[in-house]
């Protein structure tokens, strides 16, 4: 990927996956090491977030790309739960979980309301009772519409939840289809009049970039979703890196034509425009929040995805994960637990948690609040960054963005552009080291070498 000159279009083609980790590479170490590992967690951490991993679906959406799978009975679910209880048990058993506060929860999946209400009781009562939560705790629970109800959001509230979101996507009855999106707008509507009542805060994705796709769907598509009323709406371009095989013959056998790079990238300077011009602004790469007041700011900073500060955040943030393909990301290592939903529940109900291990060098940490913290939230305090140790190649990057107009700096902080803010996604990835580069260059062959999936160049290279 090349930096370059040509107004607008800052980088030669589009680096195809907009949501990822950082550090991806490690050393494998044994996980004899857990103990050792979570005991020292605490170490220079001031905030913490915990992830929840719900691996259950009632119907499997062609574009997701998470560790999910159906379910034939809850008896299933109920033993997931257990397991869930057990990590929780066994992690809190090594480090000092009331030592950190944790500052923001994210259930995710999957589907987390599959969970009974019972099931999401008792795994609030577990954490309640193994951590210390900030008082202004965030608590975001993912939702499918059609397993939403009264009961559920009476168990939601019960357990701190305070940011409900849920997975619509689109409102074109073709695309609903094509995606395996099986609720119907009744419910659609019926789910964020219920959330809406019940919380201040709730949210809902939406696609956008499909090949086919044209501006006046798009805006459709907008004007629906804002007129639910709800606070929050996050605006995603579809991934067709992640996206399911079938997914990619559907849309061939259709003959649908190409959405090309640069027309993506439009839509997305189009979708700015219109979301401001409906009272709402970013508040980072592709969240937007209602506001009292839109001004010229990049981003707002009226509101925070507290979550995403310690994914894409400084090194004092850290993420604990809990649950199936659940990362836990802290000081110098990475760790994810095993994929597999049967191996997780045997070894948790045998006192051992299956996971990998990955050691990563501690400037990494250091860097990660320049590589995707400035990209992603739009700005970083120095003072939080041991600068004096970050890389030479790392510090001329941030140098050539400035001369790109892409960031800019006062004595406290680097900033993020308005033209930096379109191009989010590809500052992250160009600012990595060669070697994560090319892990995650490796990462996209692997996704597209599988059989069925077809991306063409005008997808990725800009004019």
């Amino acid at each position: 990927m090349n930096l370059r000159d040509n107004g607008l279009f800052k980088f030669d083609y589009q680096f195809p996956v907009y949501n990822f980790f950082f550090p991806t590479r490690g050393k494998r170490v044994s996980d004899e090491n857990i103990n050792d590992i979570l005991g020292r967690s605490n170490f220079r951490i001031n905030s913490r977030a915990l992830y929840f991993h719900i691996p259950f679906c009632e119907t499997i959406c062609s574009f997701c790309p998470f560790t999910r799978g159906a379910y034939k009975d809850h008896d299933i679910v109920d033993k997931y739960v257990n397991a869930l209880i057990k990590e929780i048990e066994i992690k809190s058993k090594i480090n000092d979980y009331f030592s950190i506060p944790v500052k923001s929860i994210f259930f995710g999946g999957g589907t987390p309301s599959l969970l009974s209400p019972d099931n999401m009781i008792k795994i609030g009562e577990a954490i309640k009772k193994y951590f210390l939560l900030s008082k202004d705790c965030e608590f975001s629970f993912e939702i499918e519409i059609k397993s939403l109800s009264f009961d559920k959001v009476a168990a939601m509230k019960e357990m701190g939840v305070t940011h409900p979101r849920f997975g619509l996507q689109t409102f074109d009855s073709n695309w609903r289809k094509l995606f395996n999106l099986t609720s119907t707008y009744e419910q659609i509507n019926f789910a964020a009049d219920l959330l809406n009542k019940n919380f201040k805060t709730v949210l809902f994705d939406i696609l956008y970039g499909m090949n086919g796709q044209d501006e006046e769907e798009l805006i459709r598509d907008l004007e629906k979703a804002i007129a639910l009323g709800t606070s929050n709406i996050d605006i995603y371009p579809i991934d067709n890196v992640m996206t399911q095989a079938k997914l990619h013959k559907a849309i061939r056998d259709r003959g649908l034509p190409l959405t090309t790079a640069t027309r993506k990238f439009s839509m997305n300077m189009l979708i700015d425009s219109y979301m401001r011009s409906k009272g709402f602004m970013p508040h980072n790469g592709h969240g937007y929040v209602r506001v009292d007041e839109v001004d010229q700011s990049v981003v707002t900073n009226k509101y925070s995805f507290i979550y995403h500060e310690h994914v894409y955040g400084y090194s004092d943030h850290d993420l604990h994960g809990v649950g199936v393909n659940a990362v836990s990301s802290i000081r110098e290592h990475t760790i994810t637990n095993t994929s597999s939903r049967q191996n997780y529940i045997n070894s948790m109900m045998n006192g051992k948690i299956p996971m990998t291990i990955n050691k990563h060098s501690k400037i990494l940490d250091e860097m990660k609040a320049l590589i995707m913290r400035l990209p992603y939230h739009g700005e970083v305090e120095k003072s939080k960054i041991d600068m004096i140790n970050i890389p030479l190649s790392l510090q001329e990057k941030i140098s050539q963005l400035k001369s790109h107009k892409l960031i800019t700096e006062d004595k406290e902080r680097f900033y993020l552009t308005k033209l930096g803010w379109y191009w989010y996604t590809n500052i992250m990835f160009w600012l990595m080291p060669e070697s994560e580069q090319i892990a995650m260059k490796h990462f996209v062959a692997k996704h597209l070498n599988t059989e069925g999936k077809f991306i063409a160049k005008k997808e990725l290279i800009y004019v």
